[in-house]
C-alpha cells in the first residue's frame, strides 16, 4: 500500500462535455496517481454525466456527484473546496488542463512546509486547437511567504494578477478556515487574501497549468459573479445589487467584507482594512474612479427605480444603491459622494414616508 497521500481533485462542472474527457484524461495521467477525483456537475444539460460516468467505469479514482437543480458556479465551486477528505485539495475547473506533474510538483511545498497553504504552478493559455498563445509572466506567480500574516495578506493585495495563482492545490486545514465564498467580483482576490493570513502561499516555476483560451472581460466577470445572475433573476431586477456595475471598487471592498471576519485579533483585522483602500487605489485608481463617474451617470436612474419599486421592497432597492455607495466612499476617500448621500437619503426618506417604515 502506497504512503503517499492521497489528493481530493473536485472538478466544478456545467455543461462541459466539450472538455471534460480531455480534462479528466490530464488529471488521470497525473505522475502522483493517488488522487480521488470528484466530478461535481452543476446540473448539465448536455452528455457530460454520461461522459464521466462512462470513465467512472474504468478508473475506480472518478466519480461523478450530481445536483439535481442548478446552484450557480459560486455554490458549485465552494463545493469543489470543501467535498471530501484528504490533507489536500485541488478545485478545478471543467476546461482548463494540467500538466503530468502538476500535482506532485505542488504537493511536494506542501508536504516539505506544513505552514504552507497553497501552492499553484506558473501557466500559459491554449486555443481550441491546442497551441500555446502565451505563457504568463514570472511577474504572475504569487509567493507570499513572509513569517508575518499580515504582511502575506499585503503581498497577496499588492500582486495577485491571473488565474493559474488561484487553481493551486491547497491544504484542507487552511482551507476549513476560509470564509464561504462571496458572491462578489473578484471574489477569488479576497479569498486568496484571507488565505495567506492562515499560511504561506508558495509557486512552482515550470508552466504546469494550462488555461484554455485565456481570461474574461473583467465586466462580464463581474455580471456573473452576482447572486441574481446565479439564481436566474437578472439584473435588470429592481432588488438586485449593484457591485457589477463597479468591478474594481467591488474587488477591493471584497476585502473589506473578509478580513471582517477573518480569524485575527481585533487589532490586526483593523489593521488590514485600513490598508486596503491604499493598496487598490495604487493598483487600479484611474479605472476605479472611471467606475465612480459611471455611477454617478446612472446614480438618478438608479434612485427612480427604488422610488418607483412598490412596497417595502423599495428600501431594499434603495439598500442596494447604499451598499454600492458605500463601497465607493470606503475605497475612494478622496472623493466627494455628498451630493450622492443626500440624494440617497431623500430617497430613503420617501420611499420610508410611502411605506410607513423607518430608515435609520
Amino acid at each position: 500500500m502506497s504512503l503517499r497521500p492521497s489528493v481530493d481533485v473536485n472538478v466544478f462542472v456545467f455543461n462541459a462535455a466539450a472538455t471534460i474527457v480531455e480534462v479528466l484524461d490530464s488529471l488521470r495521467g497525473q505522475s502522483w496517481s493517488e488522487l480521488a477525483i470528484t466530478v461535481i456537475d452543476n446540473a448539465s444539460t448536455d452528455d457530460t454525466c454520461a461522459l464521466v460516468e462512462g470513465i467512472a467505469l474504468r478508473d475506480s479514482r472518478v466519480a461523478l456527484l450530481r445536483s439535481p437543480i442548478n446552484v450557480g458556479p459560486v455554490i458549485n465551486c465552494q463545493r469543489a473546496f470543501w467535498h471530501g477528505q484528504s490533507a489536500f485539495v485541488l478545485p478545478k475547473t471543467g476546461d482548463d488542463l494540467l500538466a503530468p506533474d502538476f500535482v506532485s510538483a505542488t504537493i511536494d511545498a506542501l508536504r516539505d512546509d506544513a505552514a504552507t497553504a497553497m501552492c499553484h504552478a506558473a501557466g500559459l493559455v491554449f486555443d481550441g486547437s491546442g497551441t500555446v498563445q502565451h505563457i504568463y509572466p514570472p511577474g504572475h506567480a504569487l509567493d507570499a511567504v513572509a513569517p508575518d500574516p499580515l504582511a502575506r495578506a499585503r503581498h497577496v493585495m499588492t500582486h495577485y494578477t491571473s488565474a493559474p495563482a488561484f487553481w493551486g492545490l491547497y491544504r484542507r486545514t487552511a482551507v476549513a478556515r476560509l470564509a464561504p465564498l462571496a458572491y462578489r467580483p473578484g471574489w477569488d482576490h479576497a479569498v486568496l487574501a484571507e488565505l495567506a493570513l492562515y499560511g504561506a502561499i508558495r509557486s512552482v516555476a515550470q508552466p504546469l497549468f494550462w488555461r484554455r483560451h485565456g481570461g474574461k472581460d473583467v465586466g462580464e466577470l463581474a455580471r456573473g459573479c452576482s447572486q441574481f445572475t446565479q439564481r436566474g433573476l437578472g439584473l435588470d431586477d429592481t432588488l438586485a445589487d449593484l457591485f457589477w456595475r463597479l468591478p474594481l471598487v467591488a474587488t477591493a471592498y471584497g476585502h473589506f467584507e473578509r478580513f471582517a471576519v477573518a480569524q485575527l485579533s481585533t487589532a490586526d483585522r483593523h489593521a488590514l482594512m485600513d490598508d486596503v483602500p491604499a493598496i487598490f487605489r495604487a493598483r487600479w485608481l484611474p479605472m476605479m474612479r472611471q467606475e465612480a463617474a459611471r455611477f454617478r451617470t446612472h446614480l438618478p436612474m438608479l434612485l427612480d427605480r427604488a422610488r418607483g419599486t412598490p412596497g417595502a421592497a423599495s428600501l431594499w432597492a434603495a439598500r442596494q444603491v447604499g451598499e454600492a455607495l458605500l463601497a465607493l466612499q470606503t475605497i475612494l476617500p478622496d472623493e466627494d459622494f455628498t451630493s450622492e448621500r443626500i440624494m440617497l437619503h431623500a430617497c430613503s426618506a420617501g420611499t420610508s414616508e410611502a411605506t410607513g417604515l423607518l430608515v435609520v
